[in-house]
């Protein structure tokens, strides 16, 4: 199995926004089962709520800190996540009819959530690099990741040609 991987899933504010708003109220039932456990009040069903608590917060952060990646199975393509170099999920990508592989560059911004009283219109730039897999005359294209790392972009294209018979092209498509 070759793989590659590449960048977070998520930015540092959406991970935040992500563990205090849906980690909220298991993080308040851990403290509130704790906090019993310490008085002695807590049966086995309290501890066994407990431990399902931590066990699906603990799963949350798992997926907070996901990492993007392309992993090669039995000469397929899969867009993989992962957590310490290890997949939790994978998703294939259809190659078959897509011999080439471009990079188009972007420039995005993101809106921050917590500013919006004082400046709601404060947001981020960035540069995002789309790698697209192409058909012969560019006509038909498929987005299969985004980065933000331009070195991430130059390992990608490296690993996909490869590992894969596609061929890295300008993207100029043909309608003729």
């Amino acid at each position: 199995m070759d793989k590659i991987i590449l960048e977070d899933r998520f930015t540092t504010h959406q991970k935040i926004t992500f563990l205090l708003y849906i980690g909220a109220p298991f993080i308040i039932g851990i403290v509130a089962l704790l906090k019993m456990g310490f008085n002695s009040n807590l049966n086995y069903k309290g501890y066994l709520t407990l431990i399902i608590l931590l066990t699906i917060y603990s799963l949350l952060i798992s997926i907070a800190f996901l990492k993007r990646g392309f992993v090669k199975l039995n000469s397929n393509l899969y867009r993989g996540s992962f957590f310490y170099k290890k997949m939790f999920f994978k998703k294939r990508i259809d190659i078959s009819k897509t011999p080439k592989v471009a990079v188009l560059k972007f420039k995005k911004s993101q809106k921050l959530a917590w500013f919006s009283a004082a400046k709601p219109d404060l947001a981020t730039e960035f540069n995002s690099f789309e790698i697209n897999i192409l058909n012969d005359k560019h006509t038909k294209r498929e987005s299969i990741i985004d980065l933000k790392n331009k070195d991430n972009v130059e390992r990608t294209i490296n690993f996909l040609t490869t590992h894969f018979d596609l061929k890295n092209e300008i993207f100029s498509p043909d309608f003729r």
